[in-house]
């Protein structure tokens, strides 16, 4: 039996190498999932480390990754580093509001430099609509772009023996690896927001190793594919299997496949005031706008004796720190360490099959889009490619041309209308003879549509509504 649901193997994931794993939650409501990404993809924590290694030993190091023996951030290195992070979050936010989503990146307006852009960023999102974006994303197009960008200066292999060094030392080497990955094939990384929430390292930024991760997340959406095809597509074996639940033809298939239909979790359980805190430090700094009843809160937190403000003083809390215990609740909840794209899209479908959420195959476009309550459509209100509107209000304008197009009582009408609107304008019609001929003829035209009466009998009273006046002799 394979050991995810998606017969793949992580072995690209920073997690992999040992930095800390993401956490992944549902809101108390159910109608979002929120995936929270570590806070170890920037350069201080590189440069800390960079620091703590011997001169000599970190030059090999960097030279093995990197071909230069120093690693070392100019100010314009810095500055467009900045730059990258807030293009790479636009564009994710772009992609996002195509496919119908809640997506929200948090914390904002942080101009720190991060290796992955994702680095501490929580993402909240419909169930269901993480894993359409990795459906759909373009990791074809993002391989093409990046094949030029493989090493060409290094050799595939390095003399260097990852198994000689400390553990400060191969967390070293793995954060240049990290860098230099992420530098290198930024378009396949951010090609959908897993990849970008789960960056990987490719030790030596080879085209091989390119290629491998470019099928193996091949691979994952094929069999993605599969599994969301025997679980949810209507048209599946000719709709045999439509009478059963989504749960049902979802352990049905995994039993045939040899899938696992056991997930384990690793669950932690906090209480906390960090969230509170986080929301004040941001209104103090100003990069959210605070509201009525969090004003009121902060003022009367603010207002302290001097002895107390010297004891939390020499207590070393901070002036958000102290609003948030005074002022704020503390927050109860918990969250599953997360640890691979695997692992992220099977807690997500199994959110789907608990809340009995739906998918179907649009229509017009071909892809597949969340069913959403009782709301029953054949069309996603995704924004295809090229398109300014989504598949809903294309396809009711097409449908709309499609039975004008059929329907040959409605181009007779327009025909008459035009004719007798010519009319009014030179005043051979009166305006309250022809709104009440108007009305008249739109039952008229009904009635034509409907089967009632015959196009020949509708053309008839047309015709005689208003018959030509008579020239003078």
């Amino acid at each position: 039996m394979s050991e995810n649901l998606l017969q793949t193997e992580d072995k690209y994931s920073a997690v992999y190498f040992g930095f800390a794993p993401n956490r992944w939650h549902v809101t108390d409501d159910e109608k979002s999932c929120v995936l929270s990404v570590n806070g170890e993809y920037n350069y201080s924590k590189l440069l800390e480390l960079y620091n703590a290694i011997e001169v000599d030993r970190r030059e090999t190091i960097a030279l093995a990754v990197t071909g230069k023996k120093e690693f070392a951030l100019s100010d314009g290195e810095l500055t467009q580093i900045k730059q990258d992070t807030a293009d790479t979050l636009a564009r994710l936010r772009a992609v996002t509001q195509k496919i119908n989503s809640a997506f929200d990146f948090l914390p904002m307006g942080d101009s720190r430099a991060y290796i992955s852009p994702m680095n501490t960023a929580s993402v909240f999102f419909s169930p269901g609509e993480g894993i359409l974006n990795f459906l759909y994303a373009d990791f074809d197009s993002a391989y093409n772009e990046c094949l030029n960008r493989t090493k060409k200066d290094l050799p595939d292999e390095t003399s260097l023996d990852i198994s000689l060094l400390t553990e400060k030392e191969k967390k070293f080497y793995y954060y240049l690896a990290l860098t230099e990955t992420q530098k290198r094939f930024k378009p396949l990384i951010e090609a959908s927001l897993f990849t970008a929430e789960f960056p990987p390292i490719l030790l030596h930024c080879s085209k091989q190793e390119l290629t491998d991760y470019y099928q193996y997340l091949k691979k994952m959406q094929n069999n993605l594919l599969h599994l969301i095809e025997a679980t949810f597509d209507e048209n599946f074996c000719d709709g045999f299997f439509n009478r059963l639940t989504h749960k049902t033809r979802f352990a049905g298939y995994c039993r045939k496949q040899g899938l696992p239909t056991e997930q384990k979790r690793t669950i932690v359980h906090s209480i906390s005031i960090i969230d509170a805190e986080y929301q004040i430090e941001n209104v103090l700094d100003g990069y959210i706008e605070s509201d009525f009843d969090l004003d009121i809160k902060m003022a009367a937190a603010s207002e302290v004796s001097p002895s107390v403000q010297n004891n939390l003083d020499k207590l070393g809390f901070t002036m958000p720190e102290m609003i948030s215990l005074s002022a704020m609740q503390a927050d109860e909840y918990e969250t599953c360490i997360c640890e691979s794209i695997e692992q992220q899209i099977e807690f997500e479908l199994i959110q789907l099959l608990k809340s009995d959420i739906g998918m179907r195959k649009c229509k017009r476009c071909g892809k597949y889009f969340i069913m959403k309550g009782n709301y029953d459509t054949n069309y996603c209100d995704r924004i295809a490619e090229g398109e300014t509107r989504n598949c809903q209000d294309l396809a009711a304008q097409e449908n709309y041309k499609r039975k004008m197009a059929d329907n040959a009582a409605i181009p007779l009408y327009q025909k008459y209308y035009k004719r007798y609107a010519a009319r009014v304008r030179v005043r051979q019609i009166k305006e309250p003879d022809f709104k009440k001929w108007k009305y008249q003829a739109m039952t008229k035209r009904d009635e034509c549509s409907n089967g009632k009466i015959t196009l020949a009998e509708f053309e008839a009273w047309l015709e005689g509504s208003f018959p030509n006046r008579k020239k003078k002799e």
